[in-house]
């Protein structure tokens, strides 16, 4: 299903079907990968696959039936590059993994969802994960062994994590560790972002920030810790790595919106992305990231105009359009380069 994902041949029932597949088994999104790896890298053909089939057919020429006839009327006759690449997959996998195995830990799983996509995923210890825009989860086969189900997150996501007592659940990011048994929150914590937050929806966790170890919070219900790296001034005395961090405990932030309200920091997850009184050079990233293009912000005095919105089913230019309404720039919008200026 995932070679005729990619080639375009899955009715809209199956390709639901294998959504549902992969969302219910994560580790599936490795072999989704393979084959979309695989399918670009022949340009949609047989290519360099052609060797691997060949030697197959040689093999096993007696056995196999592949005329019309011999294929499953269920789903149709497969075109010849995408039965290379179900050859080349089955085949293959050892190749690919052994290759890899020297770069990677044993066992690991890594979800990524690219910058324009967001994904729901069931962790192996029943914890369900929604990944924001341009993120990344990693863990290993300890999750389901070890005496602490440890992940690794780049960029964003929000966790309803399985109550075990024995065995807690750890998220580590760049800046801070969080610790829990079960409960629901938020966790924002880009590389290339200064502020990396946590936000607590229910439950009781456990923060720490890695240049203090020593330091634990304890957050509550509808709290959010934010931990803001500040660059350091060159021939500041008494400058230091602990002084670099700020840190800030407060509440969630509500936005009202019409007859709605919206909680700012998890609204994401319900495909809407919420800002409030924020600035455009604040909200550019969110942008960017959201619909999986690249801004260029040419006009300074623009960098300073805020807003309060609400964005759902909205292009990018639709967007732009009501922010301009609001506070007077221009823009272009060329593929996915946009220019305001």
């Amino acid at each position: 299903m995932l070679a005729r994902r990619a080639a375009g041949e899955l009715s809209a029932s199956e390709d639901r079907e294998l959504s549902e597949l992969l969302l219910s088994h994560p580790d599936g999104v490795y072999y989704e990968e393979f084959v979309r790896e695989l399918w670009q890298f022949g340009g949609g053909t047989a290519g360099a696959g052609g060797d691997y089939y060949s030697r197959h057919l040689e093999r096993h020429s007696g056995a196999l039936d592949f005329s019309e006839g011999g294929v499953s009327r269920g789903y149709g006759v497969f075109r010849p590059a995408v039965l290379v690449i179900v050859l080349v997959l089955v085949s293959g996998f050892g190749w690919w993994f052994l290759r890899d195995s020297a770069d990677a830990v044993p066992d690991q799983i890594e979800i990524v969802s690219e910058r324009g996509v967001r994904k729901q995923l069931v962790l192996p210890d029943g914890t369900k994960v929604w990944l924001n825009a341009d993120s990344r989860l990693v863990y290993d086969g300890t999750l389901e062994t070890g005496s602490t189900r440890n992940v690794r997150l780049e960029g964003e996501a929000y966790f309803d994590v399985t109550r075990n007592r024995n065995r807690p659940f750890v998220i580590t990011t760049d800046r801070i560790s969080i610790r829990v048994l079960g409960t629901t929150f938020n966790v924002k914590a880009y590389p290339d972002d200064a502020r990396t937050e946590a936000t607590l929806i229910s439950g009781e966790i456990e923060l720490s920030v890695k240049d203090r170890p020593n330091e634990k919070i304890l957050m509550k219900p509808n709290e959010k810790v934010a931990v803001v790296d500040h660059p350091q001034v060159p021939g500041l005395m008494g400058s230091s790595d602990e002084k670099r961090l700020t840190l800030t405990i407060g509440n969630l932030s509500k936005v009202q919106v019409a007859d709605r309200e919206y909680i700012r920091e998890t609204s994401w997850i319900n495909n809407k992305l919420v800002f409030k009184d924020e600035t455009m050079e604040e909200i550019v990233p969110k942008l960017e990231r959201w619909y999986d293009v690249d801004i260029s912000l040419r006009d300074t005095r623009v960098k300073g105009y805020r807003y309060t919105a609400t964005i759902t089913e909205e292009d990018i230019g639709e967007v732009l359009e009501a922010m301009q309404l609001i506070k007077s720039f221009h823009f272009k919008v060329d593929s996915n380069d946009v220019i305001i200026y």
